[in-house]
């Protein structure tokens, strides 16, 4: 079924792909419905979560990426994948990194029977964490830090913009 995913692919808004938009509220939408939305408010007031996933998703987990990308794609695969393409490889990671996946949050705590009120709430602040410092951490990372390093930078293209 080869034309699947061409046909698929033609379902795109602002270049998101509205079938896996759906998808991903189908897979959220069952432990959404089990969260009492009047509770995330309480998540402030238990501050050890808050600082903790503030802490590894901003602070230690863009960092790790980098590191740990740099190393295996300019040292450890460096005679095997040429140096442009390590550079695109990193700042993918980077981005990817930089970018925690909330629903797949939501579901762990779910299977972990975990508070999911407590959960929604370091979500939704995550959330806001991630609309405020996404671009700067991605171009930190991506052109930054790489001329820091000695490394020459180039554009990369995300969605609608370059950086």
């Amino acid at each position: 079924m080869p034309t699947v995913p061409a046909t698929l692919g033609k379902f795109e808004y602002y270049q998101v792909s509205i079938p896996t938009a759906i998808l991903i509220w189908l897979m959220i939408y069952p432990m959404m419905l089990k969260i009492d939305f009047t509770s995330i408010v309480n998540a402030a007031k238990k501050p050890k979560g808050l600082i903790v996933t503030c802490t590894v998703n901003w602070l230690i987990k863009p960092f790790t990426m980098y590191a740990i990308s740099a190393f295996f794609f300019f040292v450890v695969f460096k005679g095997i994948i040429p140096n442009d393409l390590a550079k695109e490889y990193v700042a993918g990671a980077v981005l990817l990194g930089a970018a925690p996946c909330t629903a797949m949050v939501i579901v762990w705590s779910n299977l972990a029977q975990a508070d999911n009120e407590y959960t929604a709430g370091l979500v939704a602040f995550n959330s806001i964490f991630q609309i405020i410092f996404y671009s700067v951490f991605a171009y930190i990372f991506v052109t930054v830090i790489p001329g820091w390093l000695g490394l020459e930078t180039h554009a990369v293209s995300i969605g609608m913009g370059e950086i």
